[in-house]
């Protein structure tokens, strides 16, 4: 059997603010990400007071989707029934310790909070493993500050940001690229992925993410709501769950398409081309008649398809060699009939 050389890649179902403050809700969110391929899901741990003053035009429904401790700590044992994990997103110190006790896997720092030095410290002295930095309109001295604040911690950046809709170039997939040679090849620890907020509508919905793999990002976040039609909250860039399904599998597809390359003469070839290679290769045959004892060159041979059963293929195996008897024209030569080893040209 092949070895899997595809790239580690997540996939994240983005639920955000869609369970509108409804438990069930919520658990209906979680099994559909469960079910249509996701690896996580991640709500928004909304918490009025964590997110803005009392005056501000939205602070009530802020309000509105706040749940109990108790029902946070029911999504979790849920989600972990499902066999999905489990992301926060973090606002304030009541979050991020609700957030820990709860057992999340990951817990996100929303992009207006890339240079909050307090949050990020608490964060840091959390025992949850995994942050996730959304670096939606962060510049460089912003993420790398706040990767030397989480030191110790698995950082994934996760570029992209929700333009109700994001113009198609505003996405600067370029960005992905640079940042991993920046970031990834030094730093262990810190991994570059990308929020894609492509509308549902485009065809982009599909393609968005894959181009950002080729980019080198290994970490997708993706809306999902429980149906396009219902307009629930956070529902612009989300997909209902048939085709988050569909989007889960042609990602995958798509990272076992791009795989591993090694640094080595056949670059990690699978053994499925290597048969390719080995089916193709047509055989060194003789241009002329050759005498015993010649030193063969380039200009005594040819290479042709021939019914030898275990010809030579390889021509840099027969440059230089000498010739151990008679070979008349248009013959395949055998590794028998050369007495030295050859790569000489």
């Amino acid at each position: 059997m092949t070895p899997d050389t595809s790239p580690n890649i997540e996939i994240i179902a983005e639920l955000a603010q869609g369970f509108e403050g409804r438990p069930e809700q919520a658990r209906l969110l979680v099994r559909a990400a469960a079910a249509a391929g996701a690896d996580a899901a991640k709500f928004q741990l909304v918490y009025a007071d964590e997110l803005a003053t009392p005056d501000y035009k939205y602070y009530e429904l802020f309000r509105s989707l706040e749940m109990t401790d108790a029902v946070w700590q029911g999504l979790a044992e849920y989600a972990k029934q499902l066999g999905i994990a489990l992301h926060l997103d973090v606002f304030g110190a009541r979050s991020v310790a609700l957030a820990e006790r709860v057992g999340a896997q990951a817990l996100k720092v929303h992009g207006t909070d890339i240079a909050n030095v307090s949050l990020l410290n608490q964060i840091a002295q959390t025992s949850v493993p995994k942050v996730l930095l959304g670096a939606g309109g962060a510049f460089l001295p912003e993420i790398e500050q706040a990767i030397n604040l989480l030191a110790g911690k698995e950082v994934v950046v996760l570029l992209g940001y929700q333009g109700y809709p994001t113009p198609t170039d505003g996405n600067q997939i370029a960005r992905v690229r640079r940042l991993t040679e920046l970031l990834s090849t030094r730093n262990p620890n810190v991994s570059i992925g990308f929020a894609d907020h492509a509308s549902p509508e485009s065809s982009l919905r599909l393609t968005l993410a894959a181009t950002a793999l080729g980019a080198g990002a290994r970490v997708f976040e993706k809306h999902l709501t429980l149906g396009e039609v219902m307009k629930m909250e956070d529902h612009e860039a989300a997909l209902n769950p048939d085709r988050f399904a569909e989007f889960s599998a042609i990602l995958r597809d798509c990272a076992a398409a791009y795989g591993e390359c090694s640094d080595t003469a056949d670059f990690g070839m699978g053994a499925a081309e290597q048969g390719y290679r080995g089916m193709i290769r047509r055989h060194v045959v003789s241009g002329r008649a050759i005498a015993t004892g010649t030193r063969i060159e380039p200009a005594d041979l040819v290479l042709k398809r021939s019914a030898a059963d275990t010809p030579l293929t390889d021509l840099t195996k027969a440059y230089g060699a000498t010739l151990k008897r008679d070979i008349a024209a248009n013959t395949p030569l055998l590794q028998a009939d050369l007495s030295d080893t050859g790569d000489a040209v």
